[in-house]
């Protein structure tokens, strides 16, 4: 189970997956507290985020050759959402 201990972050494929479910976030100000706070997660959550983890594991990694719904998949959905919906803006120096 990834442990984040970063305040700001953006994670990758966030339009597509929830990683509130996958992760354990520690605050950077309870940095210190790590091993306390690890242990004191119920074994439950953890096999919850196990099982999570197991659905989704596939879009992350990268597979050669490439694989429906492996990362190559995932990178290429967020591009997608990401594309402008308009061709021609005035923000554009080209036709």
């Amino acid at each position: 189970i990834p442990v984040v201990m970063a305040d700001e972050i953006e994670f990758p494929y966030e339009n597509s997956l929830d990683w509130k479910k996958l992760t354990v976030k520690i605050a950077e100000k309870d940095v210190n507290n790590t091993l306390s706070i690890l242990r004191g997660i119920p074994q439950a959550t953890i096999e919850e985020k196990r099982r999570e983890i197991e659905k989704v594991w596939r879009m992350v990694a990268w597979q050669k050759p490439s694989k429906p719904g492996d990362a190559f998949h995932s990178v290429m959905r967020e591009l997608e959402g990401k594309k402008r919906f308009m061709k021609v803006s005035s923000f554009t120096f080209w036709n």
